[in-house]
C-alpha cells in the first residue's frame, strides 16, 4: 500500500509533467494563445487534474514555470562572485544551447510581458532588475581587484552584457549561426583585462 511518501512522490511527478507540458504548449503558441486544457491533453489528464496541482490556472504555471527556469540558473550562480560570477553566466549559455524550447518561451514571454497588462509583467520586469544589479556587482567586484578595462563603468558594462546575451538568443532561434557561449565569454573578455577561463 502507498504510503504519505508514495503519494507525495506521485503528486510530484504528475506537477514536473504538467510544467514540462506547459513549458512545450506556452514554447509553442505563446502564453495569451495557450489554454489549460491544451496543457491538460499534453499530459493526458483532465483540466480539472491541472488544476488540482496548479489551483490558479495559467497564471500560477507560468509563474513556476518561469521560476524553475530561473533556479536552475541561479544554481549555476550561487556562491560566485567577480570573475567567477562572469564566467557563470557563459556556463549558462553553453547549457542553453540544448535548450532551444525553453529558451524560445522565455523570448516569447519576455516580449508578450512587455504589456503591462500581461500576468508576467511584473515578474519580467523586477527579473531584469535583479539580473542587471547581479551582473553590476560582479562588475564592480572585478573593478576592485583591478580586472575592469580603464574608464569601463560597471552598470554600463552589465547593461551591455545583457543587451548581448538577449539579442544573441534571438539571432540563435532565428538561425543565426552563433556561439552564444563563445560569443558571450569574447564579449566579456573585452571588458576584462584577463581572459576568462574557456571551458
Amino acid at each position: 500500500m502507498a504510503g504519505p511518501r508514495g503519494e507525495y512522490r506521485k503528486s510530484a511527478e504528475r506537477r514536473a509533467q504538467i510544467l514540462e507540458a506547459a513549458s512545450t504548449v506556452f514554447a509553442r503558441t505563446g502564453y495569451s494563445a495557450s489554454s489549460v486544457n491544451e496543457i491538460a491533453r499534453v499530459v493526458g489528464i483532465s483540466q480539472t487534474g491541472v488544476l488540482h496541482h496548479f489551483a490558479g490556472g495559467k497564471p500560477a504555471l507560468l509563474q513556476a514555470v518561469l521560476e524553475q527556469r530561473d533556479a536552475r540558473a541561479e544554481d549555476r550562480l550561487s556562491g560566485r562572485h567577480g570573475r567567477e560570477f562572469l564566467a557563470g553566466l557563459v556556463a549558462i549559455s553553453r547549457a542553453q544551447a540544448d535548450q532551444r524550447g525553453l529558451v524560445q518561451l522565455y523570448r516569447l514571454l519576455a516580449a508578450e510581458a512587455t504589456d503591462p497588462a500581461h500576468p508576467a509583467h511584473e515578474y519580467f520586469s523586477t527579473r531584469f532588475r535583479r539580473i542587471a544589479d547581479a551582473v553590476t556587482q560582479a562588475y564592480r567586484e572585478v573593478a576592485d581587484a583591478g580586472g575592469l578595462r580603464p574608464g569601463l563603468d560597471p552598470r554600463t558594462a552589465a547593461l551591455r552584457t545583457l543587451a548581448m546575451t538577449e539579442g544573441l538568443e534571438l539571432l540563435w532561434l532565428q538561425g543565426f549561426e552563433v556561439d552564444m557561449a563563445g560569443d558571450i565569454a569574447d564579449f566579456l573578455d573585452a571588458h576584462l583585462t584577463d581572459p576568462l577561463a574557456r571551458g
